[in-house]
């Protein structure tokens, strides 16, 4: 029995098929429990809100706990706006503009954005931070397209 190879074009999804799956994913986490973020293990709006608060300082003048800290809030902000501006861009999927980001932002600016939602949200600050950020991002930075 010989083996074929896949090639890319075997495993794309057809763009209907794309836009529900992303549609399913983020239905799925803008409808999550009422519960608070802390009271079911997740971390919340307001811790993201602490660690985002060090994207400022030097790397070298962190110390460990810092630095996780740090890397949580840029790992975190990184993954999401990514997929954010890359909906934005996208002519092939329709998915609703609080998911959507203006592209070519950087870090900083995201995490800058972020705090000053946050800050204006202080009764958000207990919940899931996967609540927050697609808010905070899609309104500081909105997508044009």
């Amino acid at each position: 029995m010989a083996l074929r190879s896949l090639s890319f074009e075997d495993i794309q999804m057809k763009p209907a098929k794309k836009s529900v799956s992303i549609v399913a994913i983020c239905a799925i986490v803008a409808f999550t429990s009422n519960l608070s973020a802390a009271e079911i293990g997740f971390k919340t709006i307001g811790d993201l809100r602490a660690n985002c608060q060090l994207v400022d300082q030097k790397l070298e003048a962190l110390d460990v706990e810092e630095m996780i800290q740090i890397t949580d809030c840029r790992s975190f902000l990184k993954g999401v706006a990514e997929l954010m501006m890359t909906l934005c861009r996208s002519d092939d999927i329709t998915v609703p503009s609080f998911l959507k980001a203006a592209p070519n932002h950087t870090l900083r600016a995201l995490a800058q954005g972020f705090l000053n939602w946050a800050d204006e949200h202080p009764n958000r600050w207990s919940e899931a931070r996967g609540l927050g950020i697609y808010e905070a991002i899609s309104t500081q930075f909105p997508c044009e397209s």
